[in-house]
């Protein structure tokens, strides 16, 4: 009985060893706190009842397509820059140095007249330039009209021809050049680039550029494998023979021959504007007239229709251009009439009007009396 009683005293004292101290906490009794995501938001309780802070995971948002947010319509339209004139695609295929294309020139023979003193009886299926003080033209440079190849080079005219065809599938032939052209075939050119100069002829005829503008660089009933007319040029010659019989059953505008000035001021120029200038015309040096009238519109014939006003001609004086008016680039209306050229100019007053580029003049005629010639009042700048 004693040794049981020991026995119980024994195991007291060693229970009493095994607990810790009060307040201690052991370590397999450690609290586990889990770590807080991103996602918690920390919310206070009521400051009135608690000043604890529990922490509250924050849900993630449902999956959904957000609304399309339309976007708002200035009320004030952004400022648009000041066009600016596109440069001129055709040009004038004649000039001099420090003077625009075409000054100074003028068509002595036109499109689908008849040259009387040199062939009578035959269409003239281009236009002669020559210049306008003395008629000397040998020397005077010749320009390409647009930008294109040059597929021809060679022949005697008299004189070398130069041929270019062009990006919008036209061609364009030089004759009476001298042999010193500045240009092989296969080689690129941009309008305006210098091609060669005037040939000084040996002959009676007067010295000029013959340039045409066609549909065509050979076809086969004008200058390529079956000629209708025994032209001097012969088969598959690209030159051509720059002349068609009047007893031909077709006009030379049928046969791809265009207007030459026609079909430069039609495509001069990008197109039109009610108020902004698509570019800029120049009064040429010696215009035929001294003043030319200024209408509200092309005249027609109508006789209730009467200029504006009329404006004197001074010579390098610049207008800026609005719109153009041109005439067919095949038109079948024969003599130097034909010539229908005319621009909507701005006058320095602020009005506007149109005014006549183009003159036909009886400096030559066919043999009926009707005019073969071409004077320029205004040019492209």
């Amino acid at each position: 009985m004693r040794s049981l009683f020991i026995l119980v005293i024994i195991i007291m004292i060693c229970g009493c060893a095994a607990s810790p101290p009060s307040g201690e906490v052991t370590r397999e009794q450690t609290p586990i706190v889990e770590a807080v995501s991103d996602t918690s938001t920390r919310i206070p309780t009521n400051a009135s009842t608690s000043a604890t802070t529990t922490l509250i995971p924050t849900p993630m948002p449902p999956t959904f397509t957000p609304a399309t947010i339309p976007t708002e319509t200035p009320t004030t339209p952004p400022v648009e820059p000041t066009p600016i004139p596109i440069p001129a695609r055709y040009g004038y295929p004649i000039g001099q140095p420090d003077h625009v294309p075409g000054d100074g020139f003028f068509i002595r023979h036109g499109y689908m007249v008849e040259n009387t003193w040199f062939n009578p009886g035959y269409w003239h299926a281009g236009e002669d330039w020559y210049a306008v003080d003395g008629g000397e033209t040998a020397g005077a440079q010749v320009y390409a009209v647009a930008d294109g190849e040059v597929v021809y080079s060679g022949s005697n005219y008299p004189g070398l021809v130069v041929i270019v065809r062009h990006d919008d599938e036209l061609f364009s032939m030089y004759g009476h050049l001298d042999p010193t052209v500045a240009v092989q075939a296969g080689q690129r050119v941009m309008r305006g680039d210098v091609i060669g100069t005037v040939l000084r002829r040996s002959d009676s005829v007067p010295n000029h550029l013959h340039f045409e503008i066609r549909t065509f660089l050979t076809t086969p009933e004008v200058n390529g494998a079956t000629p209708r007319y025994n032209f001097r040029c012969g088969i598959n010659c690209p030159p051509g023979p720059g002349y068609w019989p009047h007893n031909a059953p077709d006009l030379p505008s049928n046969m791809g021959w265009l207007n030459p000035t026609h079909t430069i001021a039609e495509r001069a120029f990008p197109g039109t504007n009610d108020t902004t200038p698509i570019g800029n015309v120049v009064v040429a040096t010696r215009p035929l007239s001294t003043s030319v009238s200024v209408w509200p519109s092309v005249p027609d014939g109508d006789p209730a229709v009467q200029p504006i006003e009329e404006i004197v001609l001074t010579p390098g004086e610049q207008f800026p251009l609005l719109e153009v008016y041109v005439g067919n680039e095949a038109s079948n209306t024969l003599h130097a009439n034909t010539y229908q050229l005319w621009y909507r100019i701005l006058l320095a007053s602020g009005q506007e009007g149109w005014v006549q580029a183009a003159i036909p003049s009886t400096f030559e005629t066919s043999a009926d009396g009707q005019p073969s010639t071409i004077w320029f009042h205004f040019l492209p700048l």
